[in-house]
């Protein structure tokens, strides 16, 4: 300190401007024994103000290193695996993206997926079309059921084999199909007898494209998003058949509702591919329309995980799916190391919605909250051994043993 404030007091703009190079030499060398000579002051306190600098750069590392907080009681650590809960952990997205299949609208403005600057979800909708003579269009009758925007991702216009179909890269058709004179609802378009050998055959401008990404991955994934409405035993023989063996059902959990012609199951499906760890999660569409037709025409506008002017009866059905059915399929997802959604139907609707809220990373939503999952490292997971599980409602009647129940 006396060298520190000395030498800064000699450190005058006079006592500079009075030395020569051979009075600096001499104030440089001087002998101490008369103390310090103006000169040998001044780097004193250069040294000095350099010390100090030095030292407040590294307090916040000295402050973090060897001074470390002290932890609350409460969570004081008591094994080494408590050492995970202290690392910022990393919430899941739908990043492979969403192949929906004759899904309706979900919102007034297109649902954009905010992992990305452009809003776009990676995947493909796809919903089957057949051009009439003179320019009119007959269109999946859920496709075209309401007037509601579709979420931004690249749309294919699935025409029959004999026709090229009608591809649009992303956003896509946001509108369409839509209402507008010359385009009209064909229920018989909306089954997977129409979808799969269309885009098992499928060519674009003159070539075939069936084998090419997105298509081949919408060719698979249509299977697993039609066997919603199978049983366990079935869509896994069937998801194999066309995925190959390495894909696996590793959660199916329905959630059964009323009785007689108000029974309804809405099921919930995680296949993974056991070479990959790639995971889909499907969504299924309706399959009774003594309640789930009021859910589907239940277009006023809501909010959601927030978006708004999203279709309100997509909105409560995906939440009662979520507040039943994930907390069962959750531990699991985690161990996937990408995850894409599927559905036919509502159930492509269920998925738009699903993919959105997730990818929006609004940690502070209640929506985002109820089915958000935190990522781990990849792992393979089991194949169910059994058929699922039934989560029954108070008024549900208990139908079959596992359900889905067949048809």
């Amino acid at each position: 300190r006396p060298c520190l404030s000395r030498g800064l007091a000699a450190m005058s703009l006079s006592s500079i401007e009075s030395g020569s190079d051979d009075f600096i030499e001499e104030e440089l060398f001087a002998d101490s024994a008369s103390g310090p000579t103006f000169l040998q002051r001044g780097l004193c306190a250069l040294g000095g103000v350099s010390a100090v600098l030095i030292l407040m750069m590294m307090m916040p590392v000295l402050h973090r290193e060897v001074f470390p907080t002290r932890l609350p009681s409460s969570n004081v650590l008591t094994s080494l695996d408590d050492i995970d809960d202290l690392s910022q952990q990393e919430y899941g997205t739908v990043d492979e993206g969403i192949y929906s299949f004759g899904a309706p609208g979900t919102a007034i403005e297109s649902l954009r997926d905010l992992q990305h600057k452009d809003g776009c979800f990676a995947g493909l909708r796809v919903w089957a079309e057949d051009v009439l003579p003179g320019n009119a269009k007959q269109e999946d009758g859920a496709a075209i059921s309401d007037q509601l925007n579709h979420p931004r991702i690249a749309t294919l216009r699935l025409h029959d084999e004999e026709h090229d179909s009608h591809f649009k890269p992303c956003p896509g058709e946001e509108k369409q199909p839509y209402s507008k004179g010359n385009q009209f609802a064909d229920w018989r378009l909306h089954w997977e007898p129409i979808y799969k050998p269309r885009l098992g055959n499928l060519s674009l401008l003159g070539k075939v494209v069936a084998d090419k990404a997105p298509f081949s991955v919408a060719y698979g994934y249509n299977r697993i998003a039609y066997k919603q409405y199978d049983s366990t035993e079935h869509a896994k023989a069937h998801i194999k058949q066309r995925l190959g063996d390495s894909w696996n059902i590793v959660s199916r959990w329905t959630l059964v509702q009323g009785a007689a012609s108000m029974y309804d199951e809405d099921p919930m499906m995680l296949v993974q591919d056991a070479q990959t760890h790639r995971c889909v999660i499907a969504f299924a569409g309706i399959n009774n329309y003594g309640n789930e037709l009021a859910t589907a025409t239940d277009v006023r506008s809501a909010s959601f995980c927030g978006f708004d002017g999203v279709h309100t009866g997509y909105r409560d059905e995906l939440r009662r799916i979520v507040k039943f059915l994930l907390p069962k399929v959750r531990p699991l997802m985690g161990k996937c190391s990408h995850i894409a959604c599927t559905g036919h139907s509502m159930g492509g609707s269920l998925c738009d919605l699903f993919a959105a809220c997730a990818n929006s990373q609004r940690l502070d939503d209640p929506d985002f909250k109820a089915q958000s999952w935190l990522k781990e490292a990849p792992a393979v997971i089991p194949e169910i051994s059994d058929c699922g599980g039934g989560h029954y409602m108070d008024d549900a009647e208990h139908r079959c043993k596992c359900p889905p129940c067949p048809k």
